[in-house]
């Protein structure tokens, strides 16, 4: 993710008529204060019923049903302050998920700003849930947000991996405290880091592609304690964060990250996630994947340099057979 200044926050709508509105009440604080503009996207694919339009019509419906969210986008854009250059926009498009990416590639905003919905492990595994999916795909940094309020100085923790032991790139520590210190420079805030780190080694894959371990022996199990806590102090040193705030604890990612944040009352938790195409992904998915359910605090995802989503791009013959074979259904 790059230092630079907020320009664009793009904003998932899911639900347009909910009074509720978590994301978009986070982001016009974020906008109020480091002054970037605010793009309110919503996307569906059955209307509501709208009373004035005939319901064999399928183009009345959808340009109807756009008209209609479109204007509930307006009145949360007002209710929350957002400034005059705020831009609505509602696609009928499925699935959501690769609709907000196309949206994205379409805007090109700096930050897309989500609400975060919490799921269980089966439906990590046979649904398509929209929050891992972007994680996978979505080109910019990710803020999923589970409170509407913004702190005059939130708390970032920073979860890094100086060993590289869950297979990301060199260089994404790095970025993930770069990220940090925009955040703390456009929103305030301190910053703490986090290495979650098993006293095991990697021997081969094995089911689902999860490593075979065995146990270190002691003495070696301490020096490699000694070693990681010092590759975690002299990143955070790397980037202004004192030793005090580096912490090295032993653990799975999904256990150890929520009970840090819990423990240092964090506002974001801030992660990196890698693309994997199956059938090197592995099946439940990565610790993002894992943790986000689980976390109490938003979750701050960034992206490796190069980061590169699968094609979402969806072409014209796919959307004329949607409208052609969708049926309105009256209620």
């Amino acid at each position: 993710m790059s230092t630079k200044h907020w320009q664009t926050i793009m904003v998932v709508v899911t639900n347009p008529f909910a009074h509720e509105q978590l994301a978009a009440s986070k982001a016009a604080a974020v906008a109020r204060r480091c002054g970037a503009r605010v793009v309110l996207f919503n996307a569906f694919m059955i209307p509501q019923p709208v009373a004035d339009v005939a319901m064999g019509s399928h183009d009345a419906i959808i340009q109807a049903a756009i008209r209609q969210r479109r204007a509930a986008l307006r009145a949360i854009a007002a209710r929350l302050r957002l400034p005059r250059n705020t831009e609505c926009v509602v696609r009928w498009d499925h699935p959501i998920d690769e609709a907000i990416v196309r949206q994205v590639r379409k805007t090109k905003p700096d930050l897309l700003v989500s609400e975060s919905h919490r799921h269980g492990r089966l439906a990590r595994l046979v649904l398509a849930n929209t929050d891992w999916l972007l994680i996978r795909d979505c080109p910019c940094a990710l803020w999923f947000v589970r409170s509407k309020t913004l702190p005059s100085s939130p708390r970032l923790l920073v979860a890094v991996d100086p060993r590289h032991a869950h297979a990301k790139p060199a260089r994404l520590d790095d970025r993930l405290l770069q990220a940090a210190q925009a955040f703390a420079r456009q929103l305030g805030g301190r910053i703490a880091v986090v290495h979650a780190y098993e006293r095991f080694e990697n021997v081969v894959p094995g089911v689902w592609r999860r490593p075979l371990r065995r146990q270190q022996p002691s003495l070696a199990a301490r020096r490699f304690v000694a070693d990681t806590s010092e590759l975690v102090t002299k990143l955070g040193e790397k980037h202004g964060v004192s030793a005090d705030e580096c912490a090295v604890r032993e653990g799975a990612a999904e256990d150890v990250l929520p009970a840090q944040a819990a423990r240092l009352s964090a506002d974001v938790l801030v992660m990196g996630a890698v693309s994997r195409s199956f059938p090197t992904r592995p099946v439940i998915g990565n610790t993002a994947e894992r943790v986000i359910d689980r976390v109490e605090c938003d979750v701050f995802i960034v992206k490796p340099a190069g980061f590169k989503a699968r094609n979402t791009a969806l072409p014209r013959a796919q959307r004329l057979e949607r409208a052609r074979t969708w049926q309105p259904q009256a209620t």
